[in-house]
């Protein structure tokens, strides 16, 4: 953090020598011109930071994907609780079926 805050620093001293208020004896006035040109950085890098957001696709959840997880979940669950494994894997099987038949009928 202090990194950066003197760098925004070290940018407004540049540019405030660069405008030519570096020769002027009023300080004060140079005090202020440094803090609102803080200020407006700061401003400027939360604008930016809301703006950029990492946005992740959007993935649809077909019906065979669906399936496919299922079927290896209930392969897993069928080592400890045959009977819920049995259902999952049902489960996954018939979301298979339901996904191929859908996929043919809108052909």
């Amino acid at each position: 953090m202090n990194s950066e805050r003197q760098k925004r620093e070290e940018e407004i001293d540049r540019l405030v020598r660069e405008a030519g208020f570096g020769k002027e004896p009023d300080v004060a006035f140079q005090e202020e011109v440094r803090k609102t040109a803080s200020a407006i950085l700061e401003k400027e890098t939360r604008k930016i930071k809301k703006t950029e957001r990492v946005r992740w696709p959007k993935r649809s959840l077909n019906p065979t994907t669906i399936g496919l997880w299922l079927l290896v979940l209930g392969a897993g669950v069928a080592l400890s609780t045959p009977t819920v494994g049995a259902i999952l894997i049902i489960g996954g099987i018939s979301a298979i079926a339901w996904g191929t038949f859908l996929k043919s009928s809108k052909k």
